[in-house]
């Protein structure tokens, strides 16, 4: 990206905005139910239970689902000083 072209900044900062409000609330929501599954899963087995491993792989994709995201952004300039409006 041409740091010095201001049109590339501000496409670049509209992207960003769109991130932040539009597709990272839906990876949080996730990692939080991912997280929730997991404690679920950890009761279950601290009770005596028995865990299933469907329900633990779930919960850990839902884990780490905003990492590939939030690589992805930081690869595009969206948490860059530059970028700031």
């Amino acid at each position: 990206m041409d740091w010095n072209n201001r049109d590339h900044r501000i496409q670049r900062l509209k992207e960003k905005g769109t991130f932040d409000r539009v597709i990272m609330p839906f990876f949080w929501i996730g990692m939080t139910l991912g997280w929730l599954l997991l404690g679920w899963q950890g009761v279950e087995k601290l009770d005596g239970g028995r865990c299933t491993n469907e329900v633990l792989l779930a919960g850990l994709l839902l884990v780490v689902s905003p990492l590939p995201v939030l690589l992805f952004r930081y690869l595009r300039g969206h948490f860059r000083r530059r970028l700031q409006a």
